[in-house]
């Protein structure tokens, strides 16, 4: 239910930065205040980046649980027509946060790793564009509950989880994400559900309209946010202004490309199941979905590691190349060995896993969630190589390359559903995953030809 909390800890997500960085030490982009030894120096530690990605990953176990929890109270106290309308606003919410924050945090993460920008600097910009951006993305999901008729129905609860925009904008985990200080990123997301948990419970016992859920959820966000505003004042150096006017408009054009590319990436996710409804009937569609949670679980795994390699890739790539070659190599050898170790296992256990977590007849499911497992060692190969780009400030190939990928996920669903159904639709998945990840490597191959020049 933790929509709002979900898209935002979801940048987590690709990350993405010029055969020269989109911010040198000498851009307009700089401030006094960026040669401040408060910046944390990259990691040379392999233990070190375990060390770090295994404390997200708790954390992350232990906010879905709670997620879980809370989804189950509210299911429990609420009808099923109330359950509906939660979840259809949460979702037209979420549009409104991805628009607001448009790759803003992601972009603020690399130029505070690659210490090119003050980190109190760069979070007054990026949250000075997300609430900008937010009050406009506000403004349209609201209008778009009013104009669209079976939105009518939602409209209050959309406008009230649309809080979460600006909640979200005001939440900085990005910052201690960008000075790989992830036990603060975890605390954060923590006590954010912890709260939000608190409320579902209070909503349930007090016997409070549905309004209380986002109210509530927005509640927990913002307290958070104040917590990370006091961190962020007590450990990063001097208050300071954002970013001149000209530079943070800058900013937000490059940081654009990166909205777009996890947009769509985010949407090409999430075409499966509705290309799936055009074609077959609902019960294989809800085998299909059912097993596709599977899929989406390992996605978020691999997500919380790209968001751990991002900051280290930055500030490699900024202060000494040679270094960023050995952790980019490094990375990609430990990625590949782990995704050698466990596919083989999954692929084995999908079937079991299936009956175990729905039972016996989600086992049908079985031949098109093993197609799906195969997808996620080829997305996370892939997802090394943008997180790579996007560290040199290559954002806007990256897009392009999630441009193709896109086109090529819908087309072979297209073509592959009416024939095989559900595994159509899971080849599908991974004919564009692998396109993907060609088109990176290819383009990393490059990049790093033309920066050895």
């Amino acid at each position: 239910m933790v929509l709002g909390l979900i898209a935002e800890e979801q940048h987590r997500n690709a990350a993405k930065p010029l055969a020269r960085p989109e911010f040198p030490l000498s851009s307009p982009f700089s401030s006094p205040e960026s040669s401040l030894p408060d910046q944390v120096p990259p990691d040379a530690g392999a233990g070190t980046l375990f060390g770090r990605y295994v404390l997200l990953l708790l954390s992350d176990v232990a906010c879905r649980g709670l997620r879980f929890a809370a989804d189950i109270v509210l299911v429990r106290h609420f009808p099923p027509e109330v359950i509906g309308q939660l979840n259809l606003s949460q979702s037209l919410a979420v549009q409104g946060i991805a628009i607001g924050s448009s790759g803003l945090d992601t972009a603020g993460t690399r130029a505070i790793a690659a210490g090119t920008v003050a980190p109190f600097t760069m979070a007054v910009t990026v949250v000075a564009l997300r609430l900008f951006l937010g009050m406009v993305a506000w403004g349209a999901v609201a209008g778009l509950a009013v104009i669209v008729p079976g939105y009518h129905g939602v409209f209050q609860l959309t406008v009230l989880y649309g809080l979460s925009i600006g909640t979200g904008a005001m939440t900085l985990g990005w910052v201690a994400q960008a000075r790989q200080q992830m036990h603060v990123v975890a605390l954060a997301a923590l006590a954010t559900h912890l709260g939000y948990f608190g409320g579902v419970e209070l909503t349930a016992l007090a016997g409070w309209p549905p309004a209380a859920v986002p109210l509530l959820l927005a509640a927990s966000e913002g307290l958070t946010a104040v917590a990370l505003w006091l961190w962020l004042i007590g450990t990063c150096g001097p208050k300071s202004r954002g970013l001149p006017w000209s530079a943070a408009l800058r900013f937000l054009r490059d940081a654009l490309p990166i909205g777009g590319a996890n947009y769509l990436r985010t949407l090409t996710i999430g075409s499966d199941v509705l290309l799936l409804g055009l074609f077959v009937a609902d019960a294989e569609v809800g085998l299909y979905g059912t097993g596709f949670k599977l899929y989406s679980l390992g996605l978020a795994v691999i997500t919380l590691y790209l968001s751990v390699l991002l900051p280290q890739f930055s500030a490699h790539w900024v202060r000494e190349r040679r270094g960023f070659v050995t952790a980019t190599s490094t990375a990609f050898k430990n990625s590949l060995l782990a995704a050698a170790l466990l596919t083989p296992v999954a692929l084995l256990l999908a079937g079991k896993i299936l009956q175990l977590l729905f039972g016996p007849p989600f086992s049908a499911a079985t031949q098109a969630v093993q197609i799906l497992f195969l997808a996620l060692p080829v997305h996370l190969i892939a997802g090394h190589f943008r997180t790579s780009l996007v560290a040199m400030g290559r954002q806007r190939q990256d897009l392009g390359l999630v441009v193709i990928a896109t086109l090529v996920h819908v087309a072979a669903k297209l073509c592959l559903i009416p024939w095989l159904g559900m595994n159509g639709a899971a080849w599908g998945t991974l004919s564009g995953e692998a396109v993907l990840m060609m088109l990176a490597w290819r383009a990393m191959r490059t990049s790093n030809r033309g920066s050895a020049r």
